[in-house]
């Protein structure tokens, strides 16, 4: 079977409004010359439409003519490289999902491995933001709850103490190796600020303090994030009004 056939069958196989690149082919690492080419005339007798450079998808046919992917297959053709897990969903948009406020941006914010950038696709805008912290699927979701402690008093519509009393609720919910590991990227990836308020979650849990957050801390500088006393007593204890 010739690479052309290969492609344009491997193409039909796709799901409707899936994006893909070069490499879904199998034959791509053996001839990139012959699927580029099969691609590219693919696209331009309307089998496909190409979404950014190197990417495509087979588009759905809507009453106006074809249609973009799913708002949620864009954000994975930044989430993903090469079928490889490199961000996160954060900010404003992962306030709204973990019940911090009830606003819907329309910019999605993505912690990724690799370079600040903008893709404006229409019905969605995604803003990147690097990060040196290790993505994975173990660690996506702790360092989800770390962005958060990081810009807790920046969440829109929120109170201050009652996202800190949501957010203690969640850290509860890890298992031990979870909240260990939570410190271990604090401690390495994250400002004063962020290892200050996870101590005070954890100190108001009860559970142990590690001496390695106690040490990364900045025990000259303190941090008003306007918190009930009341709710958080020991707040002072992390510098934290």
């Amino acid at each position: 079977m010739s690479i052309a056939l290969n492609t344009k069958n491997t193409i039909a196989e796709i799901p409707r409004g899936k994006v893909f690149n070069y490499r879904f082919f199998e034959q791509f690492e053996a001839s990139p010359e012959a699927v580029i080419k099969t691609v590219s005339r693919l696209v331009d007798d309307g089998t496909i439409e190409r979404l950014s450079r190197g990417k495509f998808y087979k588009p759905e046919q809507g009453y106006l003519g074809a249609l973009q992917p799913s708002d949620s297959e864009l954000i994975n053709t930044v989430l993903y490289k090469n079928g490889h897990l490199r961000g996160y969903i954060t900010g404003a948009a992962l306030y709204n999902k973990l019940g911090l406020t009830t606003q819907l941006p329309k910019t999605i914010m993505v912690a990724i491995n690799g370079s600040r950038q903008t893709k404006d696709f229409g019905t969605i805008k995604i803003v990147t933001k690097p990060t040196n912290a290790p993505i994975d699927q173990k660690t996506v979701k702790l360092l989800q709850y770390l962005d958060v402690l990081n810009s807790a008093s920046k969440v829109m519509d929120g109170e201050i103490s009652e996202t800190l009393r949501i957010m203690s609720e969640r850290i509860a919910e890890l298992t031990t190796s979870q909240q260990k590991k939570m410190i271990e990227l604090a401690i390495r990836y994250y400002g004063a600020k962020a290892k200050a308020t996870l101590g005070l979650l954890i100190s108001s849990l009860g559970l142990s303090i590690p001496v390695s957050l106690e040490q990364a801390t900045n025990p000259v500088t303190s941090y008003k994030l306007g918190l009930d006393p009341a709710m958080w007593p020991n707040a002072k204890q992390w510098n934290i009004s």
